[in-house]
């Protein structure tokens, strides 16, 4: 009897191995699934920017533009949305991607036929730095942000004045081999090379484009300076650069740069200044700016082109805000009539 005893004893004791086995299998499987998706992240984003918006434009005193109030989208920061994302590769490797488009928010359309247009790049970052492959932002425009009051904004005083030089700005770059270090005590540098589709295309195709940037971030100081060369098919090159600096007192930020540009086919050179202040009121802030840009062509003076803006951003949360903005600029050639731009804005950003 107890040899019968134990008999039975035996299929219970095995039926309970085997399920302990398959639990134990069940843990590790969900472990190693909550560890790689640890190592690995993806998210969705985007920025939407809606305002009630007018612009009116006149030449020697005759209005030639007046658009009255429209409801406008990314008048001040471009709606877009996107994904981005890494993967820990390990020994402090990350792989890293960025998708980003732009679209319109009065209609719901794309704002390029390029299916990202804002941003398309892959890359990997350590303790080497950051190298991505792609298209993506300028060395120029990776600095010009950090020196204006207002940012990328489309009400920034100047956009508007350093938008009537010589150079030709493409702030996002198409096949851009972007290498930026890590900071050293504050310090830190990137550069760019972009070649062009084809070297022996069209007159007028980009051939190459090379970009440095040198820059010191410490507490509240911030001083950087850039350069971009251009290289075209059959036609000569242009060159920008761009010096900046801002500095946060607490009770509002300063910025200053200067800028300049030159394009050999044309013979023309552009140099210009921008000054600004933030200053906090609380939770709202204020930006104030001012931007004017001298253009010469063979040493002749041609024309000049200046702006001012202010803008009043108040938050109702982390991710919203809306604002106030508004931009008077002035276009004085030598020769030929004076173009007056004023535009205005009252609008709501918000951020997912």
């Amino acid at each position: 009897m107890p040899g019968a005893a134990s008999m039975r004893g035996l299929p219970t004791t095995l039926f309970e191995k085997a399920e302990m086995n398959k639990t134990l299998v069940s843990i590790a499987v969900m472990a190693f699934a909550g560890a790689a998706s640890a190592q690995s992240s993806v998210t969705l984003y985007g920025r939407i920017d809606a305002s009630i918006a007018s612009q009116k434009t006149e030449v020697g005193g005759v209005t030639t533009v007046d658009g009255g109030s429209l409801i406008r989208s990314g008048a001040h920061t471009g709606s877009r949305w996107g994904l981005k994302g890494s993967e820990d590769l390990g020994g402090g490797l990350k792989a890293n991607f960025q998708l980003e488009q732009g679209f319109n928010i009065d209609d719901g359309s794309a704002s390029s036929a390029r299916q990202f247009h804002r941003q398309a790049w892959v890359g990997l970052s350590g303790g080497f730095g950051s190298l991505q492959v792609g298209r993506q932002y300028s060395t120029i425009d990776n600095l010009y942000t950090e020196h204006d009051a207002l940012g990328m904004s489309g009400y920034s005083a100047a956009n508007y004045a350093f938008g009537a030089g010589t150079y030709v700005d493409s702030s996002r770059i198409d096949n851009a081999v972007y290498y930026s270090t890590p900071s050293f005590g504050g310090f830190s540098a990137a550069a760019l090379w972009a070649p062009g589709e084809n070297k022996n295309g069209a007159a007028g195709t980009l051939k190459s484009l090379t970009g440095l940037q040198a820059m010191y971030a410490q507490g509240a100081l911030n001083v950087g300076a850039a350069w971009e060369s251009q290289r075209f098919n059959a036609l000569a090159d242009t060159t920008a650069w761009e010096l900046g600096t801002s500095y946060d007192f607490g009770v509002a930020k300063l910025f200053a740069q200067l800028e300049g540009a030159k394009n050999d086919a044309t013979n023309s050179k552009d140099s210009g200044y921008q000054v600004g202040i933030k200053i906090p009121f609380g939770a709202p802030t204020l930006a104030v700016s001012y931007a004017r840009e001298n253009l010469k062509t063979a040493g002749t003076k041609v024309s000049t082109a200046s702006a001012y803006t202010l803008m009043a951003q108040y938050p109702l949360s982390k991710r919203t805000y809306v604002y106030a903005a508004y931009l008077n600029g002035k276009t004085d050639p030598v020769v030929g009539a004076t173009t007056r731009q004023t535009n205005y804005g009252l609008g709501m950003v918000h951020n997912f």
